[in-house]
C-alpha cells in the first residue's frame, strides 16, 4: 500500500475516532434512525413523454431547494418491463429523522412540483407511498475469512455528515490534534481510508489487532475523544451526539 499524507491520515484518523466513540456509545443511547421515503405515481395514458421528462427534472431540482434531503433518486418506469400494472415513475427520498421528512412534506418547492407537474397527469387515485425507518450504519467486523498481511482485520462502517458543513468538516481535519491521533493508533485503530461524497454520505475502512467492540471502548475511554467529540457533533446529519 503507497504511503498515505500527513493530511489523509489526519482526517481518516479523526473520522474514525468518532466512529468509535459513536459505535461505543449508541448501546446506552440509541440513534434515531433516518426516514426512507418511496413512492410511486400512475400516470394517465398517452402523457406526453416531455411532461414526464419535465417531472423528474422538477424532482431532481428539489435537493438543491430542500436542506433537509439527505439523497433522492427518481425514475420512470421502463418501457419493456412494463406489463400495464406497475406505476409510471417512482422516487426515493431519504432523510436524517421524521421531522425531516415532513418539513420537505410541505414545503413550498416541493408542493409546487406535485401541483405543476404531477396532479395535472396523474390518474385518480395513482399515487402509492411508504416510509421506513432505516438505521444510520451498521458496522461490518471484517470483510472476509482472512486476515490483512499485518494480521489485521478490516472494518467497513457508513456514516453520514451534513452535506452543507462538509467544507468546514474537511478543514478542521487539516490540523487533528496530535493527541487525538495518537489515541487511535494506541487504541488499535490503523490504515484509515475515508470517502466523502458530496451528498454527506461517508465510508470509511480501517484495520484493527483487537475485536471491533473492544476498540471502540478504549476510545470511549480517552479524554481527549471526548473533547473532539465535542467539536465534531454539530457536523452529524443525524443529530446524533457522542
Amino acid at each position: 500500500m503507497p504511503p498515505q499524507s500527513p493530511l489523509a491520515l489526519a482526517a481518516a484518523a479523526a473520522a474514525g475516532a468518532m466512529v468509535a466513540t459513536l459505535l461505543a456509545r449508541r448501546r446506552r443511547t440509541p440513534a434515531p434512525s433516518r426516514v426512507r421515503h418511496m413512492v410511486l405515481v400512475k400516470l394517465k395514458p398517452g402523457t406526453p413523454s416531455d411532461a414526464v421528462d419535465a417531472m423528474l427534472a422538477a424532482l431532481r431540482r428539489l435537493p438543491a431547494r430542500i436542506p433537509t434531503i439527505l439523497r433522492m433518486e427518481v425514475g420512470r418506469q421502463v418501457a419493456s418491463l412494463d406489463d400495464g400494472r406497475n406505476a409510471s415513475i417512482g422516487g426515493l427520498v431519504e432523510f436524517a429523522s421524521e421531522g425531516d421528512y415532513k418539513a420537505y412534506a410541505k414545503h413550498e418547492a416541493h408542493i409546487a412540483v406535485i401541483k405543476d407537474h404531477i396532479l395535472p397527469h396523474m390518474v385518480a387515485g395513482g399515487r402509492a407511498a411508504l416510509q421506513t425507518a432505516v438505521d444510520d450504519w451498521t458496522p461490518q467486523a471484517w470483510t472476509g475469512p482472512a486476515r490483512t498481511r499485518n494480521g489485521r482485520r478490516r472494518v467497513a462502517f457508513e456514516m453520514r455528515f451534513d452535506k452543507t458543513r462538509l467544507a468546514e468538516y474537511k478543514r478542521r481535519h487539516e490540523r487533528v490534534w496530535p493527541a487525538m491521533q495518537e489515541a487511535l493508533v494506541r487504541n488499535g485503530w490503523h490504515e484509515y481510508s475515508l470517502f466523502c461524497g458530496s451528498d454527506g454520505r461517508a465510508f470509511g475502512v480501517f484495520e484493527s489487532d483487537a475485536p471491533f467492540s473492544e476498540c471502540c471502548e478504549r476510545m470511549a475511554r480517552e479524554a481527549v475523544n471526548e473533547r473532539w467529540q465535542r467539536e465534531m457533533a454539530p457536523f452529524s446529519a443525524t443529530k446524533e451526539h457522542p
